[in-house]
């Protein structure tokens, strides 16, 4: 019997497209846990019981998705837990970050991601790079992203902590950009901190950007239409003004241009059957379908 390949190599060979599968974040838990992780997409088993409650109630009363963070290897882990607070909706973006010394202190704390926290959380000058490490959850996010947090650590070692499980693991190595929830994806070390350089210059690197995670997906599928379309890269060169059904499974998104760019009108469609099953993680035990988004239309607005 044949050995089936790697699911990021799968994807590659079957040339799927990145565009509109970032995962639906707005807010961030992220907790730094060093050591090991378990099979489970938030492999709490190696935190104490009563913490790991405490952290998993905290993330669910903030509306927060749950990440552990750990350093990248040959970076030494000391005393403590860092934490961070992430808000990635438009207009609202930040990133709150604390040190507690130990977990009983943490475990009496609020982590309030969706309030105001108080002075014992001090701002972090973003961005914050996590890269999806957990080859446990699929051995894809261990073999290439590995290399890809050692490669951004050399270059942003303040900023660059491996995580857990945020979604797509055939399309690996993933990389998440704080606060503004950019989903990177298909790096490789050689050009990972270039693709960084250039978000922080304000240009989103169309060839490995899956979306923004603040965004539905149907807003994801018309920028990425959209740029492409007009050649575009800027962030902020197509921002969302509105959004509505048009039809099953259909959508009409308006996109608001910069200063020397038109608005734009984009009608998308989320096609269920768009490609053959396929085993989508190494792990899969039935093939599924990978749904896609289709533009249907793209008109250019006058003002």
């Amino acid at each position: 019997m044949p050995v089936a390949l790697p699911c990021s190599d799968a994807s590659r060979v079957r040339e799927e497209p990145l565009l509109a599968t970032a995962s639906r974040v707005e807010r961030w838990l992220l907790v730094e846990h060093c050591g090991p992780w378990g099979p489970p997409a938030v492999p709490l088993a190696r935190v104490d019981a009563a913490l790991g409650d405490h952290l998993v109630a905290e993330a669910e009363r903030g509306g927060a998705r749950l990440l552990l963070l750990r350093h990248p290897r040959g970076v030494d882990c000391p005393p403590g837990r860092n934490v961070f607070l992430v808000d990635s909706r438009a207009g609202r973006e930040r990133v709150l970050h604390r040190h507690f010394a130990d977990d009983q202190t943490l475990q009496a704390a609020a982590l309030p991601v969706a309030s105001d926290p108080g002075p014992q959380w001090q701002p972090f000058d973003g961005p914050l790079l996590l890269v999806c490490t957990h080859g446990r959850h699929d051995r894809c996010c261990a073999l290439r992203g590995r290399p890809v947090a050692e490669a951004l650590a050399g270059r942003y070692p303040e900023r660059t902590w491996e995580c857990s499980h945020v979604g797509g693991d055939r399309f690996a190595a993933n990389v998440v950009v704080l606060p503004e929830g950019y989903y990177l994806s298909r790096l490789e070390a050689a050009d990972a901190p270039r693709a960084v350089a250039d978000l922080r210059a304000g240009r989103l690197p169309l060839e490995h950007l899956r979306g923004r995670s603040s965004m539905p997906l149907p807003v994801q599928a018309a920028q990425h239409f959209a740029r492409t379309a007009l050649d575009r890269d800027g962030a902020d060169d197509l921002l969302l003004a509105g959004q509505e059904p048009d039809g099953a499974d259909a959508w009409r998104v308006r996109l608001a241009g910069a200063v020397d760019l038109p608005d734009v009108e984009v009608r998308v469609r989320y096609d269920r059957r768009a490609t053959d099953p396929a085993l989508l993680t190494c792990g899969a035990a039935q093939p599924a379908v990978a749904p896609q988004f289709t533009c249907l239309e793209l008109t250019t607005l006058t003002r």
